[in-house]
């Protein structure tokens, strides 16, 4: 690979957050290959690889050895192309995930990946697992060995297999703190993930007059010291020493140039950032042509049945509110000078019928499409319209979705729901007695808090079922004690909250969840929740009662009830999308905003996944206080 494609390179992965990390491989191109059948191989297009490898279009690809976005072949490969084999292994008794991964000279996180199964559950004697079996191969290329003698300041790593992160922060001089501080969403190691690397060995870091890719200049003010720049920027004191080594030599001082990320606020603790109102800044005002797709059903209804259809179909009653809001955006967006048409399509839940729908109706003038909201649905529409480049909004989904391009993950996953809350509580908790108590099925969940937070102590049951003396074992009375309770289970919530809310007479206790399910409203009273300064990630706030949001005004007005979470939704979602475009001719032009859109519950700040789509990452961090108020937790 030439030099001008290995900067091109780094210059193109610099672009994209490492938040959502993606895989890649290598592949040597023999004799009398084409582009069209290495693209075939990979299940990936031409396209994709020329954006990775632009030599590709210059010159012979004899014998060029080209990054691959990684994909599962279709076909066998070729023998000396293979990285790595498995065998099978059955465990045996008092056998452990550390123990076999030390047998086999892996991480865990190795296991982990090629045994899906190892995430969620225990393992058992007789289980069979399939261990990996990496084969070097002379041929494929280390691109990350120049990078420890670049000159960039900001470079990307790209995790190899067996790598860890012990030994990526030593071949760049950071701590495993500093590597974790520059990629906070990282958790679990895997071969192919990218990870962002200040280079801390370059000169180039200490030049005052320049700030890396991705970082800007900040001056030092008067009487301003690293604990409160900590505090103002949400950053960790070692993550700031890494990025600025003049302070170890010099120390802070007023006037100095120190570099710090741009966006280093809200995306991954859930706290405030710079918010900009879009309605305030519409510079075009021509028609838009939005498609609604929901879930309705409608075939199933008719005079007879449509109360009782009402009453036990949810999802339909939710495809309905969801629907009353997407109407109030529209009338929103009218009085602010923009004519809206939508046409609502019902999908009927399954994705033939989304496919039927847009294979028989012109979506050329569509501007977007918001929904499906089911996973399938809204992957089918976003693959099927991703030719046309049509943006396609999933509304509600929370989990993982492989989309197009064209795809845009309104709604936080559950994974960054976990890491904010995780994120937080590192970043305020250091001098804090950090607890957790988590259920069995949520051990992935657990492992991830401890190894963020390797001080954090666990709750041990004594039997069966817990007791108050499983919590006042591990609560410290003399530094306060911050619970993190991750439960399903309505016993363990109600008992856990009930227990803590009586031990508070003799420690200071503060309760945490990534997780506010429905039993925190339906199983624990709650003063218990005001008492213990409830703390939780939340995709959306509650609407200020006092005064009331215009919206919330009118839709009483209209409805004589108040707006419930899926019909703000709708609201929030829809007009979001609707101002970028009147901001923006170009919708994905408005995704690249560096500032959060907030709207009556829901705030959206979005980014670009290496391979795929778009997803919001902006969380809440919300708080019960001691009047039952529920506040956004900011700095």
């Amino acid at each position: 690979m030439t030099r001008f494609n290995m900067f091109f390179l780094f210059v193109l992965l610099l672009i994209f957050p490492s938040a959502v990390a993606q895989g890649f491989r290598t592949h040597e191109v023999k004799k009398g290959e084409s582009l069209e059948q290495i693209a075939n191989h990979y299940q990936v297009s031409v396209d994709e690889i020329y954006k990775l490898n632009p030599d590709a279009k210059k010159r012979n690809i004899n014998h060029m050895v080209l990054v691959i976005p990684a994909q599962e072949p279709k076909v066998k490969l070729n023998e000396e192309s293979k990285q790595l084999s498995f065998k099978s292994y059955q465990i045996q008794a008092k056998e452990t995930l550390y123990s076999i991964a030390k047998a086999n000279h892996l991480s865990i996180d190795e296991l982990k990946q090629y045994n899906p199964d190892l995430v969620e559950t225990d393992i058992a004697i007789g289980q069979t697992i399939k261990i990996p079996i990496f084969r070097k191969d002379k041929r494929t290329p280390n691109f990350n060995e120049s990078l420890t003698n670049s000159s960039f300041s900001n470079i990307i790593h790209i995790v190899l297999p067996g790598e860890t992160k012990y030994r990526i922060a030593k071949q760049y001089g950071l701590s495993v703190e500093q590597l974790q501080a520059l990629n906070p969403t990282l958790l679990d190691l895997k071969a192919g993930q990218l990870l962002t690397i200040v280079n801390k060995n370059k000169e180039a870091l200490t030049n005052k007059n320049e700030a890396p890719l991705n970082f800007f200049n900040y001056e030092v003010k008067p009487k301003e010291t690293i604990f409160r720049l900590t505090k103002m920027f949400n950053v960790p004191a070692d993550s700031l020493y890494a990025w600025n080594p003049q302070l170890k030599q010099s120390g802070l001082k007023e006037g100095m140039q120190i570099k710090l990320p741009k966006k280093v606020n809200v995306q991954v603790a859930g706290l405030s950032t710079d918010k900009v109102n879009l309605a305030e800044n519409i510079s075009d005002y021509s028609t838009q042509k939005v498609a609604v797709m929901l879930p309705l059903s409608l075939d199933n209804i008719n005079d007879g049945n449509k109360a009782d259809v009402l009453k036990k179909d949810k999802v339909l009653r939710i495809a309905l509110d969801f629907y009353s809001g997407v109407e109030a955006a529209i009338r929103k967006a009218e009085l602010l000078g923009i004519t809206v048409e939508a046409k609502v399509y019902d999908t009927q839940r399954n994705s033939q019928k989304v496919a039927s729908i847009i294979n028989n109706n012109d979506f050329d003038q569509v501007d977007f499409v918001v929904g499906p909201f089911f996973t399938k649905t809204v992957e089918t529409a976003s693959k099927l319209l991703e030719s046309k480049k049509i943006p396609v909004l999933s509304p509600i989904s929370s989990g993982e979705i492989n989309g197009g391009v064209n795809l845009i993950q309104t709604r936080p996953t559950d994974i960054m729901m976990q890491q904010s809350i995780i994120s937080f509580i590192k970043l305020h908790g250091a001098d804090k007695n950090v607890v957790v108590l988590a259920d069995k099925g949520k051990g992935y969940l657990e492992s991830k808090i401890l190894y963020t937070l390797p001080e954090a102590k666990l709750v041990n049951l004594q039997k069966e079922y817990l007791q108050q003396s499983d919590l006042a074992r591990v609560l410290d009375k003399n530094r306060t004690n911050w619970f993190i309770l991750e439960s399903d289970d309505m016993a363990t919530v109600s008992n856990a909250a009930s227990y803590l809310n009586t031990l508070r007479s003799t420690f200071d206790i503060q309760l945490f969840t990534s997780n506010k399910n429905d039993l925190y409203d339906s199983e624990v009273p709650s003063t218990y929740l005001g008492n213990l300064n409830f703390t939780y990630a939340a995709i959306n706030k509650e609407y200020n009662q006092d005064p009331l949001d215009e919206f919330v005004k009118i839709y009483r007005e209209d409805y004589g009830l108040s707006p419930n979470q899926y019909v703000i939704r709708g609201y929030d979602v829809t007009l979001d999308a609707i101002l970028r475009k009147a901001n923006f001719s170009d919708f994905y032009e408005s995704l690249s905003l560096d500032q959060t859109t907030e709207y009556v519950e829901n705030q959206f700040n979005y980014n670009k996944k290496l391979i795929g789509g778009y997803f919001n990452n902006a969380v809440y961090i919300l708080q019960y206080n001691k009047e039952l108020q529920i506040q956004s937790v900011e700095n």
